[in-house]
């Protein structure tokens, strides 16, 4: 059984309109993404851009997901439970296609195994 390990937050500030945000993410040691959330921090919802993921060599977008699937809050980011390896490498590309410069949150929330009692 899995528990709540942490927050893991990325954030790009003043992305120009068609501009692609890209970053990775080298784990140290194994967990599970639960969600992914994705926050524009001017509170506006993401309409037009996109989001591609992928860990090590599998790709978990086909070939891109709209940025407003994954959601800012947990009320409507899906759960995706994704195993991660530890040392495995995490590459994502956000999109900015709001016609505007937009500044963003991208957050892992991670899930690491329980624990058993001694």
């Amino acid at each position: 059984m899995s528990e709540f390990y942490y927050f893991k937050t990325f954030e790009e500030d003043s992305l120009a309109d068609a501009a692609t945000y890209s970053d990775d993410w080298d784990v140290d040691e194994a967990l599970t993404i639960r969600r992914i959330y994705l926050k524009n921090k001017d509170g506006s919802a993401f309409t037009d851009s996109t989001f591609y993921l992928k860990i090590s060599e599998d790709v978990f977008t086909r070939s891109i997901v709209p940025a407003a699937i994954l959601g800012p809050d947990q009320e409507v980011t899906p759960e995706l439970n994704i195993p991660v390896k530890s040392k495995e490498r995490i590459s994502w590309d956000f999109k900015n296609q709001e016609g505007k410069t937009v500044s963003l949150f991208l957050c892992f929330e991670c899930l690491r195994e329980k624990s058993r009692a001694a």
